[in-house]
């Protein structure tokens, strides 16, 4: 009997560090690539076996989706609280610029907008989870215009939905720039002509 209970503790699964897991994922994605990384490098970065993968997240579709919603909770709610500050829109606008472009011990670029030019790549989890991030960050962007135009801020002209479309399209598009190795100087230029175009007239 002593035998067979040696047995079954030593093949007891070792307890994964599911936090740590997914915060070398996220490192791991952001800093390589979607594209770039197998599924075999993804568990050596994240110091998981295989068989730990799919115990602890259900194979790779789960940990995106883990690392995805670490993601949002780092980098992106606080980009859309930081828009309900009470400056302008001018004002709001420069301070996100500075914020992207900002010297940074994380990865250059953005990874929910690599996970979204990468869409094929992500399992139905992820994918899911993705649309509500974009549906979230539409919305707030929406509010901040919707804001801007109630204090005659921005151009009337525009519905506030679309320019959320229009903005979404210009962050990514400076994250992007970014990750690219653009130089920070030449994307602020780039961005505060892009936001700047929503002014409203003097």
């Amino acid at each position: 009997m002593s035998g067979i209970s040696d047995k079954r503790r030593v093949g007891r699964p070792k307890t994964v560090d599911r936090q740590g897991s997914i915060e070398l994922a996220m490192d791991a994605y952001w800093r390589e690539g979607i594209h770039t990384l197998s599924l075999n490098e993804v568990c050596r970065q994240s110091k998981l076996a295989k068989p730990s993968l799919y115990r602890e997240f259900g194979g790779e579709d789960g940990l995106m989706s883990a690392v995805l919603g670490h993601y949002r909770t780092l980098i992106i709610s606080p980009m859309l609280q930081a828009l309900e500050l009470p400056l302008s829109f001018g004002e709001l606008s420069e301070a996100l610029i500075d914020r992207m472009t900002a010297e940074s011990e994380n990865p250059a670029g953005c990874l929910f907008t690599e996970m979204r030019l990468a869409h094929a790549r992500l399992g139905p989890i992820t994918q899911g989870k993705l649309r509500d991030l974009g549906q979230e960050r539409l919305g707030a962007l929406e509010d901040w215009y919707r804001r801007a135009l109630e204090q005659r801020q921005v151009k009337s002209s525009i519905s506030p939905a679309l320019a959320a479309q229009y903005l979404d399209t210009q962050l990514a598009a400076i994250l992007l720039q970014l990750g690219a190795g653009v130089p920070a100087e030449a994307v602020k230029a780039q961005a505060r002509l892009a936001l700047g175009a929503l002014n409203a007239s003097p």
